[in-house]
Formats: structure tokens, C-alpha cells, sequence
């Protein structure tokens, strides 16, 4: 493998680490961005990058356009994970979802086009495998800044194909335990503070964790993104490690969804 120059956004985590240590063994130069580089592995270059932030997104690109003469590939997994009920959720908490999972890869791909087109290079967004089911109770949240994700994710793959650069989306499920860790504070955090939702949210806790399918390793995962990163002609969409339960659960009509979480929940 030729050396080429990717940046992985969420460099940082489980996932994101796992990524910047699979496309390092092939041979490529990583920026492996974070808000927090002090837990990207060695060998890639530290990237400090708040998504959050237009400046600061601004100023990486500056000195990556310094670093390199193109990037192969931008791989989006930066992104914030949490449960709660729209109604009691602080707005403040809720505009954040949305500026790290929708907003962070607008901002990075806005600034970075211009390196990606001089690779020749494409853009991959990690979405969710629940962004295409219809979403279940304190879990939309989440579910909703995924899908604005991929509806973002298409419209930029038809308009940036005009132009020759391909966008790649993935949807994974559960990868790794972090999520389902992070599921699970989540909703002890909900159980304390909610006072429309006393004792349910320990009942759906069991559901989630029972449902989400077994988690696989995040090194499956970068295996994946490093596969679809060299395809010469990747498809629009690809899905990995997605529960059979919460596809059939989502292919059933509205009220029966409503009927059995009630009968499931109270």
C-alpha cells in the first residue's frame, strides 16, 4: 500500500483508536483528530480538533493543509451517545447532540474538501443502524441526530458525486461496550432525574441491552472502514453487525410498535 494521508475524526475512542491502529498497519499516514489527543495511538499525528467549533476546525485544516498535499479519505467517528425523553431532556444537552453528530461532520468536510479533492479521496460517515428504523422511546433522541446524519450523508453523496468525490456511509451496530455501557448510565441518570417515567426506565434498560445484538470488537469495524476505504468502487451504503430483532421490531406498523412497548413498559 502506497503511503496516503487519511484523518479520522473521534481518533480518541474505542472505535476511533481501533481505526487509526488498523490504517496504520497498511501503511498510511493518519491525522487522528480529538478534542482530547492524549489517547490516540502512536505513530498517527495528533490532530486537536473541537468538531464543535468552526474555528476550531478551521485552524486544523490550516495546518493539515501544511502537513499534506491531499487526503485519501476523511472517516467520521467523532459523535456523542445518550438516552432521555425529548420532553425532559435540557435544550442545551440536545443542541449538543446535534453539533457533534450532525453538525462536527458538516464543518469538517466544509474546510477539508479541498484537500480531499486534491487526493482524489472520498468521505465516509459512520451513522447508526438505527437511523433507518423508526425510533424507540428515550433512544430518539440519539436516533434523531443519526438520521439528520444520514440524511446529510446522502444529499452530500449525490452533490459531491457531480464532482467526482465519492461519500460512503456505514451503518454499524454495536461495536465494542461502550455504548452499551454509556446506554446504561444513561438511563440510571434518566431513572434519578425523570418525574414523567418512574420505573420504566429500568425496564427498558433490560430491553436495550437484551436487544441491541451482541457487540462485536472495534477492530471488526476498522477492518471494515480500511476495506471500504480501498474499494475501488464502493457502494452508496453499507451495514454491519445489525440486530435482526430491532429490524423486525421497526417493520411492524406504529400501533403494534406502541401496543407492545406499552405492554412491555408499564
Amino acid at each position: 500500500m502506497e503511503n496516503k494521508s487519511i484523518l479520522i475524526t473521534g481518533a480518541g475512542g474505542s472505535l476511533g483508536a481501533a481505526a487509526v491502529r488498523a490504517f496504520l498497519e497498511r501503511g498510511y499516514t493518519v491525522f487522528a483528530a480529538d478534542i482530547d489527543v492524549k489517547s490516540v495511538p502512536e505513530g498517527a499525528v495528533p490532530v486537536c480538533m473541537d468538531v464543535t467549533s468552526a474555528e476550531s476546525v478551521r485552524a486544523a485544516g490550516e495546518e493539515l493543509g501544511k502537513s499534506c498535499e491531499g487526503l485519501w479519505a476523511i472517516i467520521h467517528l467523532a459523535g456523542l451517545y445518550t438516552m432521555d425523553s425529548f420532553i425532559e431532556i435540557e435544550e442545551d444537552a440536545l443542541e449538543r447532540m446535534l453539533e457533534v453528530n450532525l453538525m462536527g461532520a458538516y464543518r469538517v468536510d466544509r474546510e477539508l474538501l479541498p484537500l480531499v479533492r486534491r487526493g482524489n479521496g472520498r468521505i465516509i460517515i459512520t451513522a447508526s443502524e438505527l437511523a433507518p428504523l423508526d425510533p424507540l422511546p428515550f433512544n430518539g433522541v440519539y436516533t434523531v441526530t443519526k438520521r439528520a446524519l444520514d440524511g446529510y450523508a446522502h444529499s452530500l453523496a449525490m452533490e459531491l458525486g457531480l464532482i467526482g468525490v465519492r461519500v460512503i456511509t456505514v451503518y454499524p451496530g454495536a461495536f465494542g461496550d461502550g455504548m452499551t455501557k454509556g446506554a446504561i448510565r444513561a438511563m440510571d441518570a434518566m431513572g434519578k432525574k425523570t418525574k414523567l417515567y418512574p420505573g420504566v426506565t429500568e425496564r427498558f434498560r433490560g430491553i436495550v441491552v437484551s436487544n441491541t445484538g451482541k457487540p462485536k470488537p472495534p477492530e471488526k469495524l476498522a477492518g471494515f472502514l480500511v476495506k471500504i476505504a480501498e474499494k475501488k468502487r464502493p457502494r452508496f451504503r453499507y451495514f454491519i453487525n445489525n440486530s435482526l430483532k430491532l429490524k423486525l421490531f421497526s417493520a411492524l406498523p406504529a400501533c403494534a410498535q406502541a401496543y407492545l412497548l406499552r405492554k412491555l413498559l408499564n
